[in-house]
């Protein structure tokens, strides 16, 4: 795998896990205003992007086992933002309060 696709998915990885830090820390009410849902969007792409990248190297050089450690990690940046969203969204549905 060439050297810029690797620190392509590195820096991924980087960005998912500030993401979820941030997901994790910024109150609900904030997260709108500062961008977040607009940084979620933005990783899903860059995910796509890169499995496509690393799809079409692998097409090239025919290295397979490279590619799938590849594609692991790209898809666990991803997991990683999806599973903040998760756990945020069950906390936030779980402390609605009622109305009567």
């Amino acid at each position: 795998m060439t050297p810029t696709l690797t620190l392509r998915i590195a820096e991924l990885e980087l960005d998912a896990a500030v993401l979820r830090h941030r997901l994790l820390h910024i109150p609900l009410a904030l997260q709108e205003d500062c961008g977040l849902w607009a940084s979620h969007r933005t990783i899903g792409r860059q995910a796509l992007t890169l499995f496509r990248a690393v799809r079409q190297e692998t097409r090239d050089s025919g290295d397979e086992d490279e590619c799938d450690q590849a594609l692991c990690r790209i898809e666990a940046a991803y997991q990683l933002v999806h599973d903040a969203i998760q756990s945020l969204s069950v906390l936030a549905l779980a402390d609605l309060p009622t109305r009567h």
